[in-house]
């Protein structure tokens, strides 16, 4: 079978051999060197891979004039199979023009469809570029699939949306959300100026209906690199969690590790739904950042928790990639680091959680594309239960349940927890069911008490409040006369100095601007909201007049980084 271009027919499962000048996309593992800033889902028994670049050697060089080529097919591996990565068998799906081959893009899934969208991301070297768009990937249940253009529900919207690339997204049901990200003249097509993305994006995969908020929707102004997960246990409608990247001015060019950081410490989530804002302190072993370009996903836990998986990233500011990787455990919010990954650090790739239990991590750059990865295919699986990293995929492996290890810390956590608010600790207050299966709290039912029960109880109630405030106005009065005539006549109480973790609570909570909890959300409907993804407020940051006279592109581009 031949290897042609986007054009034609691409390779299929497993090819290796390079026919006609052609790469493949699935080269073998002799000639892989790397994968990465793709994108993954899992539909049914595959997993689903999209976009990226790919190197690899070609009578042992690299052949193309660069080290690295944009991947041609959408791929998919079958994890209804045990596998490892040495044998691992991929399925090519072929993309034809306009079918975009894109990197950093956004992935929304629709799981009850079988299908996933793609939007946004850059054009890898600037290639075959067109007109901004939605993409349908539908599965057809055997690791294949066909790509469609996807209209809009509200085109006038969509037409006055910026495309970006680095947004953090998130699928939440049927509704995908993207934070933030990086425009440019790549990700763009006739764009000259680069700009900082505020906002978010919504895209209901039901209604095919868009949301873009600026103002009041978005639980942050502008962020990139990071991660953004779903936590489904926890609050009426589940809450979506924020990790890391950075945020940049928009009326500045962005330009990659001179941004500010996200810590890992004083972390960010919002409910989906209503969009209120909460935030809360980590514990543990807090994984160190400024950290972008690394992977997230999630498992729940039987007891009713549930552990975020992370792993890898990048450092921008101090041009190093990280080889570790953590767990945080909810609701204790205790972050465990994990036995050190193999195959060295990595940055831009993607995971997801197959089977009961593992995790598999596709792809990643050590900041470049000449050195090969140690791991085949770029493939690393993890066990989540045995806390081991593993080079095969295990089909036939138990249901997750938590390590000794990260049991103990998220126990021993939740005795030490000071919770930011009364609120967040409600939202993550969760009663076992008897499936073991987590179910967030409701509020108590409706008395059905008769009308003179509830009057005879108000005015009970009422009398005992006024007599506990009378005790309360009494018992201070005595107290202040006391404070008064023991300090000297400055008329200064003396405060108790607040230490230790309550202390930094408070002193970080100034600092994020988390004083208060916000719903951010004025509840107007999609077509009330902006239709400019930049906020009205702010100046275009533009290239230099003599660049834009000669209709150059503003791109950023970092040698030899997957980022740029």
């Amino acid at each position: 079978m031949l290897v042609r271009s986007a054009l034609g027919v691409l390779s299929l499962a497993g090819l290796s051999q390079l026919v006609g000048g052609e790469l493949s996309d699935t080269p073998s593992v002799a000639n892989f060197v790397r994968r990465a800033t793709l994108r993954a889902t899992v539909l049914g028994n595959y997993v689903y891979f999209d976009g990226g670049e790919i190197s690899q050697l070609e009578n042992d060089k690299f052949n193309q004039g660069r080290a690295s080529n944009q991947v041609n097919s959408t791929l998919s591996i079958d994890i209804s199979k045990s596998w490892t990565n040495t044998d691992v068998a991929f399925n090519a799906i072929p993309k034809k023009l306009p079918t975009p081959t894109k990197t950093n893009q956004v992935l929304w899934t629709d799981a009850q469809n079988g299908a996933f969208y793609i939007f946004g991301g850059k054009w890898a070297h600037g290639e075959n570029m067109a007109e901004t768009a939605l993409w349908k990937f539908t599965t057809d249940g055997q690791g294949g699939g066909e790509w469609s253009l996807q209209s809009p529900g509200n085109p006038s919207l969509f037409n006055g949306l910026v495309p970006s690339e680095q947004s953090v997204y998130v699928t939440v049901n049927d509704t995908g959300f993207a934070i933030g990200g990086i425009a440019h003249g790549w990700t763009q097509i006739r764009r000259l100026e680069g700009q900082a993305v505020a906002g978010m994006l919504g895209f209901n995969m039901t209604t095919k209906v868009w949301n873009n908020g600026t103002l009041g929707f978005s639980p942050i102004h502008t962020l990139s690199g990071g991660s953004a997960h779903h936590v489904p246990s926890f609050g009426p409608n589940g809450l979506v969690v924020l990790l890391g990247g950075e945020s940049h001015p928009v009326d500045k060019l962005p330009v990659q590790g001179t941004g500010t950081y996200h810590d890992l410490r004083n972390l960010t989530f919002f409910d989906p739904q209503t969009k209120t804002t909460y935030w809360q302190l980590a514990t543990g072993d807090i994984p160190p950042h400024p950290r972008t370009g690394f992977c997230v996903t999630g498992f729940r836990d039987p007891e009713g928790g549930y552990e975020m998986f992370l792993f890898g990233g990048d450092n921008q500011r101090d041009k190093i990639s990280y080889q570790d990787a953590y767990v945080l455990s909810l609701p204790s919010f205790v972050w465990t680091r994990l036995p050190e990954p193999p195959a060295g650090p990595r940055a831009y790739h993607d995971c997801v959680s197959v089977g009961k239990r593992q995790v598999l991590s596709i792809g990643g750059t050590n900041r470049g594309w000449e050195d090969k990865d140690q791991a085949p295919q770029g493939l690393l699986l993890f066990d989540m239960t045995m806390m081991e990293w593993k080079d095969a995929y295990d089909a036939e492996a138990d249901d997750y349940v938590r390590a000794d290890l990260i049991k103990s810390r998220h126990n021993d956590g939740l005795e030490k927890m000071e919770w930011s608010s009364p609120e967040v600790q409600k939202l993550f207050q969760v009663s076992e069911s008897t499936e073991g299966t987590p179910q967030p709290t409701s509020e108590p039912p409706a008395s059905s008490a008769p009308v003179g029960a509830i009057v005879g109880g108000v005015v009970g109630g009422a009398a005992a409040i006024t007599l506990v405030a009378v005790v309360v106005w009494w018992v201070l009065r005595r107290r202040r006369a006391k404070n008064e005539d023991a300090h000297d006549g400055d008329g200064a109480m003396e405060t108790a100095e607040v230490g230790g973790e309550s202390k930094y609570l408070a002193e970080v909570a100034a600092t994020h601007g988390h004083t208060e909890l916000s719903t951010g959300y004025d509840g107007k409907t999609a077509q009330e909201e902006d239709v400019q993804e930049l906020e009205s407020g702010y100046q275009t940051a533009e290239l230099p007049s003599e660049q834009k006279a000669k209709g150059e592109r503003a791109v950023f581009e970092m040698d030899a980084n997957p980022a740029k």
